[in-house]
């Protein structure tokens, strides 16, 4: 099967080519190549037409320190391994000296009891001191180490904390920082740049987007569809569905991007996005989204087209019978149309 929809069949062996088309490997061959085709097509429509379905807004509680910065854990003191003295190991002690006292031929013979009841005590004590000695010098150094590694360990969390701290206020570095990375973490199939002006106190940002390539030069230019017979057909699209793709592919762009911009920071409550044509010579169209709303949407189903017109927006939409066209303005009109929407909303 080729990519235009062509079935292409070749017969090897005696089998007659009507026979083979009847047989039910055949059936079910064709039908899956068909899906499989369908399916290659549906992904590289949905590339553009559907960029807003790759997004997920996160919930303002998963910002929060508790979910987001651990605690660091503490330094795991050792155990001495010497062991304590024991009763009965003191006492072997005296007696074996109380014995090679008996043994030494120069010396005086002693009793053995009499012996241990004058030195056991002594011996006990000796051996305990420096014992409690040894546990004293071990604590003390295991304690330097543990205040410097907890020391270590509080300095990382405190950091972590501050970090994520500043994530929720919405830092200007923060937002400045994504930004910058989203050329590397936005997934759009032409090329486009952003700009943009945030202002943390009013919990507000305002994004254009310029179509540096447009979408209109790589969007397929030929869709398929199934017929009755249970077969794909593959044709070049009308200009209706082209306008109808172009005001898709531009729609979805702005959700994606509003989206991405509210995950960066949840001090972000309102975002507006501008989209323009490259060099921003004329402006295509213009919504305002706030937080609260735009977290009960759920982007994987949802149909930009018919969304849209619950928000502000400035925008030359022209509804036809069977598509949607969506009309370039002049820069100046657009942002002054912008300008007068802001104005009635404050």
């Amino acid at each position: 099967m080729t990519p235009d929809g062509e079935y292409l069949f070749t017969v090897y062996g005696d089998i007659g080519e009507s026979t083979a088309k009847r047989s039910s490997t055949h059936k079910t061959t064709e039908q899956k190549l068909t899906n499989n085709m369908l399916k290659m097509y549906e992904e590289a429509q949905d590339a553009f037409n559907a960029i807003h379905k790759k997004s997920k807004l996160r919930l303002v509680s998963s910002y929060s320190v508790q979910q987001n910065v651990k605690p660091q854990g503490a330094y795991q003191w050792k155990t001495l391994d010497i062991k304590k003295p024991s009763d009965n190991e003191a006492k072997n002690l005296v007696v074996n000296e109380a014995r090679n006292l008996n043994h030494n031929p120069k010396g005086s013979s002693v009793s053995e009891s009499d012996f241990i009841k004058a030195n056991l005590e002594k011996v006990k004590k000796e051996r305990m001191d420096a014992w409690d000695e040894i546990q004293k010098l071990f604590n003390l150094i295991e304690k330097a180490q543990a205040d410097r590694a907890n020391a270590s360990f509080k300095k990382v969390y405190d950091a972590s904390v501050r970090a994520q701290q500043e994530i929720i206020d919405g830092a200007s570095h923060i937002v400045d920082d994504a930004f910058h990375s989203f050329p590397n973490t936005l997934i759009v199939p032409f090329i486009i740049e952003l700009d943009y002006k945030y202002n943390q106190a009013a919990k507000c940002i305002d994004v254009s987007i310029e179509l540096t390539e447009a979408p209109s030069l790589k969007v397929p230019m030929k869709k398929a569809t199934l017929k009755t017979t249970g077969k794909m057909s593959v044709r070049a699209k009308t200009q209706g569905d082209l306008q109808q793709d172009y005001a898709n592919t531009c729609l979805s762009l702005m959700y994606y991007v509003a989206c991405n911009v509210f995950n960066i920071t949840p001090n972000i409550q309102t975002c507006r996005i501008s989209l323009y044509t490259a060099r921003k010579a004329n402006g295509i169209c213009w919504m305002e989204f706030n937080r609260n709303r735009f977290s009960t949407l759920y982007l994987s189903s949802l149909d930009p087209l018919l969304d849209m017109m619950g928000w502000p927006n400035v925008a030359n939409l022209k509804v036809l019978k069977t598509t949607s066209k969506l009309d370039s303005m002049e820069k100046t009109t657009f942002e002054n149309q912008i300008k007068s929407q802001i104005t009635s909303l404050t």
